[in-house]
């Protein structure tokens, strides 16, 4: 048997697969690396002291969930933001810094969103047109849906009344938020 008559075997090659991306596949992994490295920058731009040794570990954790998005890396990523904001960006005392925060809390999304959607399907296979509508929409939802939530966490955040305030109008909205959104995710989506 020579080599040109030898049966081939699927190449197990990770460096291969992630060479053989699809466009569309290529595009949501380079989303989720854009949408990464924004969260660092402005992670870095609200903290009033940096933490430069966390945003350097970020740069590589992003590519490798880039590249494997399948992995519990990409959860690692995610862990890994939420923890460097965390430790780094003060409790939110003004509108600016409130829309900092926003602009986190979406910023986070597009990655888990970018990680998810890409490991849904083989690196090599197109996503179709229906799946990206789904999951945009979807993902709107849930943007649209923080907007609330914030927006009750700032006025409460902002007003000096004694006690769990805050607590209380967090406790309420994310009940209602959550009863809307299992709503919303449990309808037939057959609309493509």
């Amino acid at each position: 048997m020579t080599a040109a008559t030898a049966p081939r075997r699927p190449s197990t090659n990770r460096l291969a697969s992630a060479l053989s991306l699809s466009r569309s596949q290529a595009a949501v992994r380079a989303l989720l690396v854009v949408a990464s490295f924004a969260l660092v920058v402005l992670t870095l731009v609200a903290a009033p002291h940096a933490l430069i040794v966390a945003a350097v570990a970020l740069v590589p954790l992003t590519l490798w969930a880039a590249w494997r998005p399948e992995s519990s890396w990409a959860t690692v990523l995610v862990v890994g933001h939420v923890l460097h904001w965390v430790a780094t960006v003060p409790v939110p005392a003004g509108a600016g810094a409130w829309l900092r925060l926003l602009g986190a809390a979406w910023l986070l999304l597009v990655v888990h969103l970018a990680a998810a959607l890409t490991a849904s399907l083989p690196p090599g296979a197109p996503l179709p047109r229906a799946t990206l509508r789904r999951w945009a929409r979807r993902g709107a939802v849930v943007a649209g849906l923080t907007l609330p939530v914030w927006a009750l966490a700032l006025v409460a955040g902002e007003q000096r009344v004694p006690g769990e305030v805050g607590l209380t109008y967090a406790a309420i909205a994310a009940a209602a938020v959550l009863a809307l959104v299992v709503h919303l995710l449990a309808r037939d989506d057959d609309r493509g």
